[in-house]
């Protein structure tokens, strides 16, 4: 039976490869999961980004006439296979509507990356969950907005930023029972599941430097002229 991991903060994380050990120990532990990894810039309030204004408020018909409203106008920039509401979340997502979809990472590396490049002057934080237990393998043929539990959901590979960051998702629902979105780190069967590590301010421009000696930049994590332009515009910083 696997062990429970309970959320908890670690030391500072102050290098690349203090914080790659962190997450070897992680492997280590429990060798038969594949670990999803999220970077932010904020502590906790593991929301998607439709409910983190108000987690009260059931955002439910509004996202669907989003969707709606996205199929209208923007059936110029969709393909086919965005007639379904689960692909179509994710793009719309991919490009900045607000969805009920909190993004994921199964590089590390990539999440470090999204922790550290940020212009907050505070200390940033990397989640690590545990996804195997609410993994919905089933959920294209489901509605993603009458699901019954917060779900782990792993995207087509038809985007090239999903492709690109190692992308996934977990899928959140609005719970009826507790009147709201419930932050992952609060879900009391998700956030045994979960670790956080906490990453020094006074680190992010070295680890952002040492993880482009390794390719992961703006320029590999997003693979068009916007990323490469944001590239070119982080490098002249250093000249």
């Amino acid at each position: 039976m696997r062990k429970a991991r309970t959320i908890r903060t670690d030391d500072y994380i102050l290098s690349l490869s203090d914080y790659i050990e962190r997450i070897e120990f992680l492997d280590i532990s429990d060798r038969q999961s594949n670990f999803l990894f999220r970077g932010q810039s904020v502590k906790g309030n593991l929301l998607p980004s439709i409910a983190r204004n108000n987690p009260k408020l059931d955002t439910t018909e509004l996202e669907k006439n989003q969707l709606t409203n996205l199929r209208l106008v923007g059936s110029s920039y969709l393909e086919e296979s965005s007639s379904n509401d689960v692909d179509l979340l994710v793009l719309a997502q991919h490009f900045g509507l607000k969805t009920r979809l909190l993004d994921w990472s199964s590089n590390p590396l990539v999440a470090l990356w999204f922790a550290c490049n940020t212009s907050d002057d505070g200390d940033v934080y990397v989640y690590a969950l545990d996804p195997d237990k609410f993994l919905e393998k089933e959920i294209y043929s489901k509605d993603p907005f009458s699901i019954d539990k917060t779900s782990v959901l792993q995207p087509r590979l038809n985007n090239e930023r999903i492709i690109a960051q190692h992308g996934w998702f977990t899928l959140h629902r609005y719970a009826k029972k507790n009147s709201g979105f419930v932050a992952l780190e609060k879900n009391k069967d998700i956030n045994k599941f979960i670790t956080e590590f906490t990453i020094s301010s006074n680190s992010k421009q070295d680890i952002l430097l040492s993880l482009d000696r390794y390719g992961i930049n703006s320029r590999t994590l997003f693979p068009d002229l916007e990323g490469l332009c944001k590239y070119l515009n982080w490098q002249n910083t250093f000249t």
